[in-house]
């Protein structure tokens, strides 16, 4: 399965997003931990200029704003459409710290319909 690797995981996310529009204010890098992956506990991070998603990866990047902490089951579930990013925040599977602006904006993002759609697209890849 694509989402069980780190590289897998990033390029699925990468081709889906890339095109995502978010509010032009969406500015900012996100550091994402994995708990409990595979191979060992994973971090990645996406960084968002003018609405847009400018770079995502491995590793934790330069200087997040804030950062998002999930076991790999609920990343996995997030990922493929099975549990809200909202819904996960709420019931504090999803850790927060640092910018709560950055996480609300992304997670008001992540209820559109179009983001809703990206997570199909990539659960769809990862069944592959």
């Amino acid at each position: 399965m694509v989402a069980d690797t780190a590289d897998g995981w990033t390029a699925a996310v990468r081709a889906e997003l890339v095109g995502l529009a978010a509010p032009p204010s969406l500015e900012g890098t996100l550091r994402v931990d994995v708990a409990g992956a595979p191979g060992g506990d994973r971090t990645a991070h996406a960084r968002f200029g003018g609405g847009r998603l400018t770079d995502i990866g491995s590793g934790a990047g330069e200087g997040p704003d804030a950062t998002v902490t999930l076991t790999f089951e609920d990343a996995r579930a997030v990922l493929g459409g099975d549990l809200d990013p909202s819904v996960a925040f709420m019931q504090g599977r999803m850790k927060v710290a640092g910018d709560m602006g950055l996480v609300l904006d992304l997670l008001a993002l992540a209820a559109t319909d179009a983001a809703r759609g990206c997570r199909e697209r990539i659960a769809a890849r990862s069944a592959s």
